[in-house]
């Protein structure tokens, strides 16, 4: 009976010791307070701050020596760490050693933490500083690109090809576009400027087939893209050479003059030689080039003496005022009249146009077909020949009047030589001149002199002699 109740006793006695027992043989390993952690300066950054397991087992399946082993084996097959070494203490394990970046030193952790009956981790490793200067991110990069450039090159071959083809069929194309055009387009300017765009068009087109067959579809849809914004900036940086290539096109679409035509723009004046993509071309009467830019001439004023084949010119006479000026104007009538170079339709006209100090001054009006005759030689031929029939005819063809000022006078000395005093002045005649005493018939003045030469135009002599022999000479003449 006795021992009976011993055992029940016994029984009790456990039941009520239990618990006790199993928390005192339990190892549970609970997070360090701040201040035990403040007083430890030999604890690592990440001891300071160690992980907790998110369930702690009273009785760890694996043993402390075959958690090392194992998490030793892991760091041991990534070779991202140099002189690893893992120990574990009742399921705490120690981490050592160098990672080669954060995220493996992070990595080895996070690895370790999440191994079976590992209740904590103290991550001791560094971090391996990278050395300054570290070429081998660029030697990574170009083994890629190589790669990638090998595998990419029989799609590169085949884009070429595409691309020589395309330039084959836009020189064709616009070559054809020339052909297609020469009889319905007078300007050879605008046939280039249709055969280009033809060209460019068919060029851009091959262009983006390459592209797509090599592979770089993104770069076809941006080259096809930003072709206007391209387009936009090169017409902004370029936008006086544009200026100057459409106003070539419109001055050949409106021909305004043509080759050889006698025009003045913007204050220069000269026969037409030819018309660029930049500018035109004038020869001027001495002989000089002037080259004026297409926008300035499409903008500009344009006078066109060779528009109509007559031209109206003038030239002045100065009578004296004690001669007849309806005698003066018919003389000269007569000879504007029977001058060949001058047109019958309409007559010319000889005006009075003021009245001067000494002369009364007329203007003579007539008109001339300025591509048969040159217009410097018939004037001087007319002033030659006026000239000579007004003093046939008794009119004075004074000079201007002249007042001289002597402030302090004029000292006047007595000759009392007669042969010096006949000499100074005839008293008889009061210092005047009978104009019809001495009356000479002079032989009609000729047409044209020896100085004047032919009358006749010599604008193609003047060209033969200003022929073009600098840069333009090869550039096309778009007025052809």
């Amino acid at each position: 009976m006795v021992d009976v109740v011993n055992g029940w006793a016994s029984i009790a006695l456990a039941l009520v010791l239990s618990p006790h027992f199993l928390l005192a043989n339990a190892q549970v390993i609970q997070q360090p307070s701040a201040d035990d952690a403040s007083e430890t300066n030999s604890i690592s950054g990440d001891e300071k701050n160690p992980s907790v397991a998110a369930k702690v087992e009273v009785d760890p399946v694996n043993a402390d020596d075959q958690i090392a082993n194992r998490i030793q084996d892991i760091l041991d097959a990534t070779a991202w760490f140099t002189g690893q070494r893992v120990e574990v203490d009742r399921g705490v394990v120690f981490l050592d050693g160098i990672a080669d970046s954060d995220a493996h030193h992070k990595w080895a952790k996070q690895t370790a933490m999440r191994t079976a009956d590992v209740v904590a981790v103290v991550n001791r490793i560094s971090i391996n500083d990278p050395p300054y200067w570290n070429i081998d991110p660029a030697w990574l990069s170009l083994k890629q690109l190589a790669r990638e450039a090998t595998a990419m090159l029989p799609l590169i071959l085949i884009a070429i090809v595409i691309g020589v083809a395309a330039y084959f069929a836009a020189t064709l194309s616009s070559r054809m576009t020339h052909w297609l055009t020469k009889n319905r387009v007078d300007s050879s300017l605008l046939r280039g400027v249709m055969g280009s765009v033809v060209a460019v068009l068919i060029f851009i087109v091959g262009v983006y087939i390459a592209l797509r067959v090599s592979g770089l579809t993104r770069l076809a849809v941006t080259l096809l893209g930003g072709t206007g914004l391209v387009g936009l900036a090169l017409g902004f940086a370029f936008r006086d050479i544009a200026e100057n290539y459409l106003a070539s096109i419109l001055i050949s679409l409106n021909h305004p003059f043509r080759v050889d035509d006698l025009i003045e723009v913007d204050g220069c004046c000269g026969h037409v030689r030819k018309v660029t993509i930049r500018g035109t071309v004038l020869s001027t009467f001495d002989g000089n080039q002037i080259q004026i830019p297409n926008s300035t001439v499409y903008k500009s004023k344009i006078t066109n003496f060779s528009a109509t084949p007559l031209s109206r010119f003038d030239f002045g006479v100065g009578i004296g005022y004690d001669d007849s000026i309806a005698e003066a104007q018919r003389v000269i009538m007569a000879i504007l009249i029977k001058h060949a170079a001058i047109g019958k339709e309409p007559e010319p006209l000889v005006l009075v146009d003021s009245l001067g100090t000494s002369t009364v001054n007329l203007k003579c009006y007539y008109w001339s077909n300025h591509r048969q005759h040159s217009a410097i030689k018939v004037r001087s031929s007319l002033i030659r020949q006026v000239k000579q029939v007004l003093a046939e005819a008794g009119i004075s063809l004074p000079d201007e009047a002249r007042e001289v000022v002597f402030p302090k006078g004029v000292p006047v000395r007595m000759i009392r030589d007669d042969a010096s005093a006949i000499l100074a002045i005839d008293l008889t005649t009061d210092g005047k001149e009978d104009k019809h005493a001495n009356t000479i018939t002079h032989q009609p003045e000729p047409e044209a002199s020896t100085g004047e030469g032919d009358l006749s135009s010599d604008q193609k002599a003047v060209n033969r002699a200003t022929e073009d022999q600098g840069a333009l000479r090869d550039e096309a003449n778009l007025l052809t």
